[in-house]
């Protein structure tokens, strides 16, 4: 048995969106087009017109993907959304005018050149990224793809396009297919910013995955419950010695390299994710990332401004203090600014 949730909404009648449960007890569709269209056939009132691609439980599947492999990623349960829900006007088509007002920027360098046929490709890139949500000015990582494609097919221009988003590639976050990223996007940004001499941050562990993999354990956590940032191997320590807690947001980028650019879109990213680690129900967050505990522990009274909430009896826990409370060792919680309250 497969069961979908799949978005509704219509612009024209409805004054919220909303799911709409859908069960199969036999399943032969071969593609996620193959079932949109069977759907559509039993409800007439769906309708998802020219679209490419949509999201599955929050990340991005082209329609003419295998459902065997999607269902290997996601088990018999999944919730099918418009690539921008904001932007739906019928259940999964958007209006895309704010996608192709981007363009316009490009055809100033292009002049007479129309390459809009390869731009339109790049839609589900444009809806990829949050930071649209804080930035509305931001081009999309539809740019850094284009800007890319562009280059290579008039070189003449490389100046110039590059210019254009030296500015943009520091709000780069990787986007997020179900199975596969059909424009490779994050080899183009290594090679854009190569161009640009522009460096990425990279993760700044505490304890390597060897010290977690053989981390000692006497003491008892088995009455915590516990959120772990963007480390599986944390994860799955904490699965065997504590509750672990999953959370929506958990391995989604925390704005580091942005920070010292536009420090409110930083904040805003941040701000999410440890809300949302702290909505989860986790007595606390931890981390195995210097940056990471900077973002969430150092900036957390500029976070909890920014939401415009408080984080009441939450704290950051870094992975080498946790290893050591795991062997029976007393510590002192130094540099914390969330007051520690293991107990």
């Amino acid at each position: 048995m497969v069961e979908i949730s799949l978005f509704r909404f219509d612009r024209k009648i409805d004054s919220e969106s909303y799911y709409k449960p859908y069960i199969y007890e036999d399943f032969e569709f071969l593609t996620l087009r193959e079932l949109l269209l069977d759907i559509k056939r039993n409800d007439p009132y769906f309708k998802f017109g020219k679209t490419e691609f949509v999201k599955i439980n929050e990340k991005i599947v082209n329609l003419d993907e295998n459902l065997d492999e999607i269902f290997k990623k996601t088990g018999n349960f999944i919730k099918i959304s418009a690539l921008c829900q904001i932007r739906s006007t019928k259940d999964l088509i958007i209006n895309n005018d704010d996608f192709i007002k981007t363009y316009d920027k490009f055809s100033e360098i292009l002049g007479q050149n129309d390459e809009k046929e390869f731009f339109l490709k790049l839609e589900p890139l444009f809806y990829s990224s949050k930071i649209r949500e804080f930035k509305e000015d931001f081009l999309g990582n539809s740019a850094f793809v284009f800007s890319n494609y562009l280059i290579e097919k008039f070189p003449c221009k490389k100046d110039e396009i590059l210019n254009l988003i030296k500015n943009e590639i520091i709000y780069y976050i990787k986007p997020q297919f179900l199975l596969k990223d059909p424009f490779k996007t994050d080899e183009i940004i290594k090679n854009l910013a190569k161009m640009l001499n522009f460096n990425f941050s990279k993760k700044e562990n505490m304890v390597s995955d060897e010290e977690i993999k053989n981390a000692t354990k006497k003491v008892d956590f088995s009455k915590f419950n516990i959120a772990v940032y963007n480390d599986e191997n944390l994860q799955n320590l904490v699965k065997v010695v504590a509750n672990l807690v999953n959370f929506e947001l958990e391995n989604e980028n925390i704005g580091y390299d942005i920070l010292k650019f536009d420090k409110k879109v930083a904040l805003n990213l941040a701000g999410e994710i440890l809300f949302n680690a702290y909505d989860s129900g986790a007595d606390f967050l931890l981390v195995n990332d210097k940056r990471a505990f900077y973002m969430f522990d150092t900036l957390s009274k500029e976070l909890q401004k920014a939401q415009n909430r408080s984080l009441n009896n939450f704290y950051i826990l870094m992975a080498d203090e946790f290893l050591s409370l795991l062997k029976g060792e007393n510590i002192e919680f130094k540099n914390h600014k969330l007051e520690v309250k293991i107990i």
